[in-house]
């Protein structure tokens, strides 16, 4: 669709319906010769970017954009030789603004933009000299048809700069906030744990301590413990790496977590089957951070008899399920924790699905599936 040209006298726009003199090309306008050559310099234009291997032609539907682009800057030179002027497109601003948005969300580089406008300037400056050449009053056109090129040109890759910097910056606070609510669930999730037990330590000294002195002291080593894992936990976050994976097994690892949170009137199981060498450490640290967040939530707040904790693991997936006989909740409810929230972020990341099942009286069920055939996922599958 050609571009609607600013100072035009036809409705139409600048567009000829026939041209002034039907014979000899010598007594034909100018302006009608140059619009006689442009789809012929539009199909040598793209032509040109897909020899030149550009970024604006690995598919058709890029090119047609680029290549329709290119046609309304033709079709304002046009106008600038009809008229006498340096003439401008209404929309020109507008279609800058979108193929600059366009081309970012590509992740296509401006350098190709740049590449492909000195491929235009070249293909219409020697079309306007074809066609002005047996003109000697045409130079004045000539210049006239330059400066409207270069101010086209110049106006769009000015204003298709300016969309793509404002998504690229776009992307940058998108990816601060993503940055902000990872960092929030590290801290939830390790710092918030591992103070929740050495604090559940510390309680259990206070009431210990004046009945049996030999288990008050373990209480507070235990609580040491814990707080210098914390404290490793933080420095890890500061620097910006990834969760401590656990290593020992899967199931040495949470079984060892139940011990250090030693609730008595829970019996808690943890049955772990397949062969863990199949999950990345990426994969087995984020399993590992959901089913102990899952395990805590229920022997904090459940007051459950009894937990069961099962992890499958396959060639194509694996799925960890937390089970508990306690008092259930209403997830809908405000005030239900950032925990639930994080663990679903947690298996969302990773291309998983988390489902929560829970009603007051019934008990909990959690299930987390984690698929393992993207790339990263599995190891040896």
């Amino acid at each position: 669709m050609r571009s609607k040209v600013a100072g035009s006298t036809s409705d139409r726009g600048w567009l000829p319906e026939r041209c002034d003199v039907e014979h000899g090309a010598e007594t034909t306008p100018v302006w009608a010769r140059f619009v006689g050559r442009r789809d012929v310099l539009l199909d040598e234009y793209g032509a040109r970017l897909r020899a030149m291997h550009s970024a604006l032609a690995e598919d058709e539907a890029t090119l047609r954009s680029c290549v329709e682009h290119a046609g309304s800057i033709l079709d304002e030179c046009a106008a600038s030789l009809r008229e006498g002027r340096v003439v401008s497109s209404e929309d020109a601003w507008v279609m800058a603004w979108e193929i600059g948005a366009r081309r970012a969300a590509g992740n296509v580089h401006p350098a190709e933009s740049l590449r492909a406008a000195a491929v235009l300037i070249e293909l219409t400056v020697r079309t306007l000299q074809e066609v002005c050449a047996d003109d000697r009053a045409a130079l004045h056109l000539l210049c006239t048809a330059m400066l409207t090129l270069n101010q086209s040109i110049s106006l769009r890759m000015h204003v298709a700069s300016i969309a793509y910097e404002r998504f690229l910056y776009e992307q940058f606070k998108r990816a601060q906030v993503d940055g902000v609510h990872s960092l929030a669930r590290e801290i939830h999730d390790h710092v918030g744990n591992g103070v929740s037990l050495a604090h559940r330590q510390l309680e259990l000294y206070d009431v210990l301590h004046s009945e049996d002195c030999a288990i008050a002291r373990d209480r507070v080593v235990r609580a040491r413990l814990v707080l210098t894992e914390t404290m490793d936990t933080t420095r890890r976050l500061i620097a910006g790496l990834r969760p401590h994976v656990p290593v020992a097994g899967l199931r040495e690892a949470l079984e060892a977590f139940v011990a250090s949170v030693d609730s008595t009137s829970t019996v808690v199981e943890v049955v772990v089957e397949g062969d863990e060498h199949r999950l990345s450490r990426e994969v087995l640290g984020e399993l590992y951070t959901v089913v102990r967040e899952a395990l805590r939530n229920a022997l904090q707040h459940a007051a459950a008899s009894r937990i069961s904790t099962f992890v499958e693991i396959t060639p194509w997936r694996v799925v960890a399920v937390v089970e508990d006989d306690g008092t259930g909740f209403d997830r809908h409810l405000p005030g239900t924790g950032y925990g639930l929230a994080s663990m679903t972020e947690r298996a969302t990341l990773l291309g998983g699905e988390l489902t929560i099942t829970s009603t007051r009286g019934t008990g909990t069920r959690l299930e987390v599936t984690i698929p393992l055939m993207e790339a990263g996922h599995a190891i040896g599958a």
